[in-house]
């Protein structure tokens, strides 16, 4: 019998029957699709294949990462909705659906796609950064930023740690003595010792071996293009891991050794921990904290899982690699435009010397220096370091400028198409400091349509200490020195998730109206 019915199987499959049998089963698969993307923002519904979705609608080799849908967004407009694998996204790009996922319902796109590469970052989901919304996730947040609060209330501590590595800038600066250099991996260090300092302990920079190791790991997993864009596109197809396993082994190894010098700076604090001393470093805040938390946790159990030693380190490399990427690459692209429009330079130098005359500049001056500030918000917005921000996970069933969001859906804000929304911004693609600036001559502080640092409940928690290393870097080195590009400079962006100007070589001017040290 079942010979029989194997026999009658086996001559319906002949080539004839195959060829009309496989339309049938593509026109299911493509009902089937348009059922699940009913009422979704409209996207590539017959392009979406079995198992791997619509993937040959999207690049993959691309210099910035915002290039990735670009084919899409000509077609369907800045708000899509397509499939990757099993994952269905959303792409907002237009400023109403953007605010409406980033502040208006932020709470309800404040979840995290829990992918591979996501997991290992923060091992097993326990950073900030992509650790999934929740309890857990909310209590933690509440201590970070308890401690964050505690170390940044010692305004004069974290100023005095920035000015001292931006004299080491200086002296660099000082030590061409006019030819050209490439500012990058001077910035790069410099921030990375200032991070170094406010996360660990005064006397940390990337003197320490380390700390410098470190350092060099992190700017490599940065720099490793390739590489990251071949995870993420597998973090979507998780049964094509096999095929490429070496890849995910040379973008883990990196975060394993990270991990482990973490490890081994906390172990070190622990041990000289004192609760009655003052908070001097972030981990001795964070070490403080954990003590005014921890009453609050009902269990052992609880306690032990919400201040796992875990936590603690992918914390503090998100703090590390947040605060010395985002924060060098926003410098390099402040003096990538100010090299590009010297007259904006003058004129922040004009105001620096009204303000600060022959005297350095410092925190307190910030209010009396508007343009400085705006030439560092227009440089975030122009440069889109983060052109699409970490993408959100709708916890429920929810719309998006009345389209339908169901739960689970991952998010990408596109928050460079908002900085470049011509409705929001006029002449969007010129670099204009002054449009910052209202009639009265002071900073707009919280201009609508800007997200350099994203917004709502994912907001970057690391956001105030940013802006005052921008702030006290950029105004030191601009009122010490007139920079200029060399001949024939054209700036250039490329990147991953973080964007950034192609390297370029300036020379500097020391000016004379400002004192010397």
């Amino acid at each position: 019998m079942a010979l029989s019915v194997l026999s009658t199987l086996y001559g319906f499959l002949s080539l004839g029957n195959i060829l009309l049998f496989l339309p049938l089963l593509y026109l299911l698969h493509y009902l089937k699709v348009l059922y699940e993307f009913r009422g979704m923002p409209p996207g590539p519904r017959l392009s979406c294949l079995p198992v791997l979705g619509n993937a040959f609608s999207i690049k993959t080799k691309v210099d910035k990462m915002a290039d990735t849908f670009e084919g899409v967004i000509k077609y369907y407009g800045g708000d899509f909705s397509l499939q990757l694998g099993s994952f269905k996204l959303l792409m907002v790009s237009t400023p109403d659906a953007v605010k409406e996922v980033l502040l208006k319902k932020s709470v309800t796109f404040a979840g995290r796609p829990q992918l591979r590469s996501y997991s290992e970052f923060s091992l097993g989901n326990k950073d900030l950064v992509f650790a999934t919304y929740g309890p857990a996730w909310k209590f933690y947040r509440k201590t970070f930023m308890s401690a964050l609060r505690q170390y940044l209330s010692n305004i004069p501590l974290v100023e005095d740690r920035v000015t001292a590595q931006t004299d080491k800038l200086v002296q660099f600066v000082e030590e061409q003595r006019g030819e050209l250099f490439d500012p990058a991996d001077r910035l790069m260090k410099a921030v990375a010792d200032v991070i170094c300092g406010i996360t660990f302990k005064d006397g940390s920079d990337t003197r320490n071996p380390d700390l410098d190791r470190m350092l060099k790991l992190n700017a490599a997993i940065v720099a490793n293009v390739d590489d990251f864009q071949k995870v993420l596109i597998l973090d979507f197809f998780p049964w094509a891991h096999y095929l490429d396993r070496e890849v995910y082994e040379r973008w883990t190894a990196p975060l394993r050794e990270i991990h482990g010098i973490i490890r081994k700076r906390l172990k070190q604090t622990k041990e000289k921990f004192d609760p009655t001393e003052p908070v001097e470093d972030f981990m001795s805040a964070l070490l403080h904290a954990q003590l005014d938390f921890e009453r609050e946790c009902e269990t052992e159990e609880e306690k032990t899982e919400m201040f796992s030693e875990d936590r603690f380190v992918t914390t503090i490399h998100d703090i590390f690699a947040a605060g010395y990427e985002t924060t060098s690459t926003a410098l390099r692209f402040v003096f990538a435009y100010m090299v590009t429009f010297p007259k904006y330079q003058e004129d922040i130098q004009r105001e620096l010397d009204d303000v600060v005359a022959h005297k350095r500049p410092r925190m307190s001056d910030r209010p009396n220096l508007p343009l400085v500030q705006a030439v560092i918000l227009e440089s975030l917005r122009v440069g889109n370091l983060v052109p699409l921000a970490v993408p959100h996970v709708a916890i429920e069933d929810t719309t998006v400028r009345g389209y339908r969001v169901p739960k689970g859906t991952i998010v990408f804000p596109n928050t460079e198409a908002v900085h470049m929304d011509p409705n929001c911004w006029e002449d969007p693609t010129v670099f204009n400091p002054y449009r910052h600036i209202d009639e009265n001559g002071k900073l707009i502080a919280n201009p609508d349509n800007f997200f350099p640092f994203g917004a709502g409940r994912r907001v970057c928690a690391g956001e105030a200490l940013a802006k005052i290393e921008l702030f006290l870097i950029t105004a030191i080195l601009f009122h010490r020195f007139t920079f200029v590009a060399e001949e024939g400079y054209q700036m250039q962006m490329k990147g991953a998730t973080v964007q950034f100007p192609v390297r370029y070589k300036i020379r500097a001017i020391e000016r004379k109206t400002c004192m010397r040290k």
